[in-house]
């Protein structure tokens, strides 16, 4: 959640910087910067707390951003950081800017005659030159010229055309694929289901042998059957209960119910050679999941039981909503009518 937070400040900085044409972006330019520089510009006092987390993520936001220059018509030559992603000057009264006889308003394209790149010499007659104008033109390579228009990149890619969802796989810490994925993310999946399912292949759900070994309970019974000891495979796997509800969805396929544990079964459905059935078996498994799980809660908080029909019934509804409006299975259903079982629609 941090990350994707970051991320969405991110593409608000994005917005600012590409000058796009929304309504908040251009109130920025015109009002809150009020012709600053946005990449010099401090961090006021008394801004609201959006503004002071995009100017906080100005640093991260250096670290995916790059400039493809072309004429260097729209590149500020001094408050852009087009050169070893820093800026050459950090306020419009700089002394860089005077050592060099240029303006402050002065473009990447002022530096640029006839193809060529001309770099400013520097006064002279100043003692101190700037360490930041020393180590410029000391270390410069100029890039080829081209006539094409100035590019921002993100990552690579035309920032203007970059989305949040691009921005937040730049930015965040990927761990190790695990086996299990495709069982939570697949075609059909809804994004409630799927996070229920991931907490259940996680192990996370607070079963009660989970409870108990945090030492919140002692009773470890099945709430479903009354008879098993409360795990995450028992509990959607083998219990009495639940395995029947389950073998009523997943009969009319004739797939059975078979391995130690729920990760297993729903690895073995993924698993099927048949991939269209393998992905509508999935999304059952999913719907089944969180179902089974609403109605072990109701008992547990004595809020009213549903029973097996109408619990079986209530999966059917969800299950055929989400297949009435999925463009994928509706071009399906035409080859493969065998997949939409009679008990669900």
């Amino acid at each position: 959640m941090q990350e994707w937070n970051k991320a969405q400040i991110l593409g608000h900085l994005l917005k600012v910087i590409t000058n796009s044409d929304t309504l908040w972006d251009t109130w920025v330019n015109k009002t809150v910067l009020k012709g600053k520089y946005f990449w010099t510009t401090k961090l006021p006092t008394d801004c609201s707390w959006i503004w002071r987390k995009i100017l906080k993520c100005r640093i991260l936001a250096l670290q995916f951003l790059s400039f493809r220059i072309g004429t260097g018509e729209s590149i500020s030559l001094w408050f852009d950081p087009w050169w070893n992603n820093a800026c050459l000057a950090s306020n419009r009264t700089s002394n860089i800017i005077s050592q060099c006889g240029m303006q402050p308003g002065d473009n990447l394209s002022a530096i640029i005659h006839n193809g060529t790149w001309i770099l400013p010499r520097a006064n002279s007659r100043s003692h101190h030159l700037e360490p930041m104008l020393v180590h410029w033109l000391s270390t410069f390579v100029p890039p080829t010229f081209n006539t094409s228009p100035d590019l921002l990149l993100w990552d690579g890619c035309d920032a203007i055309k970059i989305k949040t969802w691009d921005v937040w796989n730049s930015i965040r810490l990927r761990g190790t694929l695990v086996s299990w994925y495709r069982v939570v993310w697949h075609k059909l999946r809804i994004n409630r289901y799927a996070h229920h399912q991931w907490l259940s292949c996680h192990g996370r759900l607070y079963t009660l042998s989970r409870l108990h070994r945090f030492g919140l309970v002692d009773n470890q019974q099945c709430y479903l059957c009354i008879c098993g000891r409360e795990t995450g495979s028992h509990i959607f796997l083998h219990c009495s209960y639940s395995k029947w509800v389950l073998c009523n969805l997943m009969s009319p396929w004739g797939i059975n119910i078979v391995g130690e544990s729920w990760l297993g079964f729903l690895t073995y459905l993924a698993d099927l050679h048949d991939k269209p059935k393998s992905t509508v078996a999935l999304y059952y498994a999913q719907i089944f999941c969180y179902h089974i799980w609403r109605e072990r809660n109701a008992r547990a908080h004595e809020s009213g039981v549903l029973g097996l029909r109408k619990l079986l019934k209530g999966i059917n509804r969800d299950v055929y909503a989400k297949l009435q409006s999925s463009t994928w299975f509706s071009k399906l259903v035409n080859t493969r009518p065998d997949l939409v079982p009679c008990n669900s629609l």
